[in-house]
């Protein structure tokens, strides 16, 4: 059955009794509200029927009213295609299933033989049906009803447009408003059934992006025949000879439908490119994308582009075969964007972080790798540490050796004394038995003779093989650990960043869309971070700014690393700058396309294939490896000699000779050592003088007393 759902309070109308969706529920909310303060008239003249877009839901297979239901009573002299019906079933019964639901559009076109052929396509779900006059309003009410269609095909799976219309205007304009209305996409058919002469059509599927390239078809009845009969055609953007309309089918009352071409219905058009040129919107930035003009003895010029957004690019032109088109240089992310936007350019290389805000308007390619959005600090500076001494032995190791320490000097006393001779036994005590032990433990023999007892030689032996393990392994370790000292704790990531007093530096091009993502982000942290940060005009200004500062630069990872191998990088390798371990930003980046890319799917394909087989890592390694190479070759061959043989020095010597800030803890414990020496001392002196004075103050009392 066929209802008109009456107009509901807030605009919309609801389903009537027994109209039914695409996939049998209640009947989806309609808009009559064909012109803004309540329903349009017809050409100036109010409608007696009511506004000028209507809607009608259709159960397949129940069509014996169609006629009487859909006709309007203000619509005496309806335009009518001739058999249209039957040839767009034809269409429908001969494309692939998959798509089960259907939107039919017209501006007033008698579709009832369509409604009918469709009733009778085996495999629909439903025919939702849109009638949109021309009138006074007809933009806003074509907007609002593209706006509505979207959201149905949005909550459908498997849909086909058909737009009925002779008039080349109205279907100028639908295309123009399903395009801007982003209505239509590649997985979405898109069939437009007219009455053009042959030069009108052709410049249609020509000029509009929606007939053109995506994936849509034109049945345009003949005028050059008696007979009747609907040709079929397709707009091949990136065709053998350039861009192409082909003729792919034609259909007959008596012959049905004749396909012409190897090509199917509705073909895929983007898997050959036949080396059509693609325009790019780039913003280059090494190791991404760098272009280097050489000039050979001829005196011609040549580009040479290299980066890893170049090899990627480059591996998917050779696959679907196409060139690296004029390529739009951008000065910041605004003008990349306002490129594809605009469809200056399709593909922009440069791969950006998944943002909410940006996906509303542009496309996203499948993800290249994760959002590597992050900062760069100065290293900390190493400073004097006397734990040195310490580290070479860990700590239940030392607590160990503390036990030993109280255990093995009672053990000597108890056992050894014994066995003393009457003269040793009284000097010895527990403090002369642990001197000993401590004194074996620093590679000193015993000052004392033992007794010949087994006992005593056991326990003398077990001790100094122990001693002689623990020193040696002390030893050994300790020259490692003075050499190279124990670095003091980095930042390395956000949570680290904001418990430091350090302030965030952020070059200009990151305040349109990371700058506000962490603004508007609900994060106590991102706020706390925005509160910290400053712009500055020039990568290499806020980099220096940060090394001199102690502050963290904020940029893309690899676009980092290079810029410290390139500016922060000693001839020996080393650097005083280092990119922290975590990224800012969760998720992942991918390249920007124009909005509804049709040959986005063929793009990701390829990409997930280089994610199988580790190809873009790979890429990212080689690139970031042969700048490092090209500049510190480059570097080397500008130092002086002088430098040159220093560093000849440096490499033949991979010892590092020990300095003063290694031996800190030596110097310290020396340092002590004096002053323990020293208070032992002077109370070695005093306290005899104290105890003399004593006795000296208490003999006249005694005599008085």
């Amino acid at each position: 059955m066929i209802t008109r759902p009456p107009l509901a309070a807030e605009g919309e109308a609801r389903g009537g009794d027994g109209a039914r969706t695409l996939d049998g529920e209640a009947a989806v909310p309609a808009s009559r509200s064909g012109a803004s303060g309540g329903g349009g008239g017809q050409r100036g003249g109010r409608c007696p029927a009511g506004p000028c877009v209507r809607w009608v839901c259709l159960v397949p297979g129940v069509v014996p009213f169609l006629g009487q239901d859909l006709e309007c009573s203000h619509l005496t002299d309806r335009r009518r295609l001739p058999d249209a019906g039957a040839a767009v079933a034809a269409v429908m019964a001969e494309a692939p299933q998959e798509y089960n639901s259907v939107f039919l559009v017209t501006d007033g076109t008698s579709v009832n033989n369509i409604l009918e052929s469709l009733g009778q396509v085996t495999g629909l779900s439903g025919v939702a049906v849109m009638e949109v006059l021309p009138d006074q309003s007809f933009n806003v009410t074509l907007k609002h009803a593209v706006t509505l269609t979207r959201k149905m095909r949005r909550s459908s799976r498997g849909v086909t447009v058909v737009v009925a219309s002779d008039d080349p205007d109205f279907l100028s304009a639908f295309a123009q408003m399903a395009d801007d209305g982003r209505l239509t996409v590649w997985e979405n058919r898109v069939l437009v059934v007219t009455r053009l002469e042959r030069q009108q059509f052709l410049a249609l599927m020509k000029n509009l992006w929606v007939l053109s390239m995506l994936n849509t078809m034109l049945l345009n009845e003949d005028d050059d025949t008696i007979d009747l009969r609907y040709g079929l055609y397709s707009h091949f953007p990136y065709g053998p000879g350039g861009a192409q309309t082909v003729r792919v089918a034609t259909w007959t009352p008596r012959e049905g439908l004749e396909l012409l071409t190897h090509h199917p219905l509705f073909p895929e058009k983007y898997t050959d490119f036949h080396g059509a040129p693609i325009p790019l919107a780039l913003w280059p930035f090494p190791p991404y994308w760098e272009e280097k003009k050489k000039v050979a003895p001829n005196g011609t010029v040549s580009t040479k582009i290299s980066g890893r957004a170049f090899l990627i690019l480059d591996t998917i032109a050779n696959h679907l075969n196409f060139t690296i088109g004029e390529r739009l240089p951008s000065s910041s992310p605004t003008d990349l964007m306002s490129q594809l936007f605009n469809r200056q350019a399709l593909i922009s290389p440069m791969k950006l972080a998944l943002l909410p805000h940006l996906a509303l308007r542009y496309d996203y390619t499948f993800m290249i790798e994760e959002a590597t959005l992050t900062f760069c600090m100065a290293k900390p500076e190493l400073k004097p540490r006397w734990q040195n001494l310490y580290y070479p032995l860990g700590d239940s190791v030392w607590a160990s050796i503390m036990a030993l320490l109280v255990v093995v000097p009672a053990m000597f006393f108890l056992i050894t004394k014994p066995w003393m001779a009457s003269g040793a036994r009284r000097k010895f005590s527990p403090v002369v038995a642990a001197q000993q032990v401590l004194g074996t433990l620093l590679a000193q023999n015993f000052s004392l003779r033992l007794p010949a007892a087994s006992s005593t030689r056991i326990l003398a032996a077990s001790w100094l093989i122990v001693a002689f393990i623990l020193g040696s392994a002390y030893r050994g370790n300790l020259t490692a650990f003075l050499t190279i000292p124990k670095h003091p704790p980095r930042v390395e990531g956000l949570r680290d960043l904001l418990q430091t007093s350090a302030k965030v530096i952020m070059p200009s091009d990151l305040r349109l869309n990371f700058y506000t993502t962490f603004k508007e982000s609900n994060s106590s942290m991102s706020k706390k971070f925005i509160e910290r940060t400053y712009f500055v005009d020039t990568h290499l200004e806020g980099m220096q700014q940060a090394l001199k500062r102690k502050e963290a630069f904020v940029y893309e990872r690899l676009f980092t690393e290079l810029m410290i191998i390139k500016n922060f990088t000693n001839v020996d390798g080393s650097t005083p700058m280092y990119v922290v371990r975590e990224n800012l930003v969760p998720g992942y980046s991918a390249w920007l396309l124009h909005r509804d890319m049709p040959f986005k799917r063929n793009l990701d394909r390829c990409i997930l294939a280089f994610h199988e087989f580790g190809l873009i890592k790979r890429w990212s390694k080689i690139t970031l490896d042969e700048e490092k190479q090209r500049y510190l070759k480059g570097r080397r061959q500008q130092e002086t000699q002088q430098i040159e043989v220093q560093e000849k020095g440096t490499r033949r010597s991979a010892l590092q000779p020990l300095s003063l800030l290694h031996l800190q803890g030596p110097i310290f414990l020396l340092a002590g050592g004096f002053v323990l020496g020293a208070v032992v001392f002077l109370l070695e002196v005093l306290l005899p003088l104290v105890g003399a004075v004593g006795e000296s103050s208490r003999k006249p009392s005694a005599s008085v007393g």
